[in-house]
């Protein structure tokens, strides 16, 4: 009977190795997409940086054309509530990081546990009890720091909103049109 328990357990520890390794898997394609974006990030950033020099030049007159100084602040305007949008989703996908960075030390420190905990307790010396303890601590502290990191995305999310109140206010009080860029600027991250 103890011959197939052990049969069994290592079967289980397999497949719960298999099941890891997926999920490992999973967590490099997300955080090679995030990467990417990032890289995207970057690259709208440096175009928003060039139009901006351009705009800055028309603004003072020195573009050599006369243009329309309503409609160059309604594109300056605009242009900083890209630049805003950009940089706020830059700061999501560097969370959406950490966070993937937690999950995965989470992921890992899940499947030592199980294999520690495979074993009966009557079989494990007092420093290996130790350790499941000290796994465990550790799991706790990593669930704090990703619940702590979701807390603060939401508050920066509801900073945000005032800042874009205050953009729009300011925008009308000018004359000029107020359009959302969350949704156009970037594209939604999907994870």
């Amino acid at each position: 009977e103890e011959e197939l328990n052990d049969k069994i357990t290592k079967r289980v520890q397999r497949a719960a190795r298999r099941q890891a390794r997926q999920e490992e898997l999973k967590r490099l394609r997300r955080a090679q997409v995030i990467q990417r974006q990032l890289q995207e990030v970057e690259v709208k950033q440096r175009e928003l940086e060039t139009r901006g020099v351009q705009l800055e030049k028309a603004l003072r007159g020195e573009s050599g054309e006369d243009q329309d100084e309503a409609k160059l602040m309604q594109e300056w305007f605009q242009l900083v509530q890209e630049k805003n949008a950009l940089v706020r989703y830059e700061s999501e996908l560097m969370v959406y990081g950490k966070e993937l960075e937690l999950e995965d030390r989470q992921g890992r420190l899940q499947q030592e546990l199980r294999e520690r905990m495979a074993i009966d307790d009557s079989k494990k010396t007092p420093e290996e009890l130790a350790e499941e303890k000290r796994i465990l601590d550790e799991m706790l502290e990593v669930v704090e720091q990703r619940d702590a990191l979701v807390a603060m995305l939401e508050e920066e999310r509801l900073r945000e909103k005032e800042e874009d109140k205050d953009l729009e206010s300011v925008m009308l009080s000018k004359g000029l049109q107020y359009r959302e860029w969350r949704n156009s600027a970037i594209q939604t991250a999907k994870f």
